[in-house]
């Protein structure tokens, strides 16, 4: 029995659903940053309801793909400390307006 557990844990782990939730994550984390200019990672978590940590994250891996920039220190609104803030890169910000 045990090692029916740990079978199924793996492959949920593993699932295209839990993909499919980080992929949904990243693009409104995208959508709301290209509409707010720079945001910090707690202003993005308060404005789409969730939890700091998993905008770190995605944070991190819209980074690493290009779809989003380190725009310098400033202060947070939400934390009323300066943080390192993002925006969408130059060129893709064209493509909106």
């Amino acid at each position: 029995m045990r090692t029916q557990v740990t079978e199924t844990s793996i492959e949920a782990y593993h699932s295209s659903s839990r993909r499919n939730v980080g992929k949904l994550q990243c693009d409104r984390i995208a959508e709301y940053v290209e509409r707010a200019g720079t945001a910090t990672i707690a202003e993005i978590a308060k404005a789409l309801h969730m939890e700091k940590s998993s905008v770190s994250g995605r944070r991190n891996e819209l980074i690493a793909a290009g779809r989003l920039v380190l725009a310098g220190e400033r202060k947070c609104s939400v934390m009323n400390r300066t943080v390192q803030a993002v925006k969408v890169p130059a060129k893709q910000q064209s493509l909106f307006q």
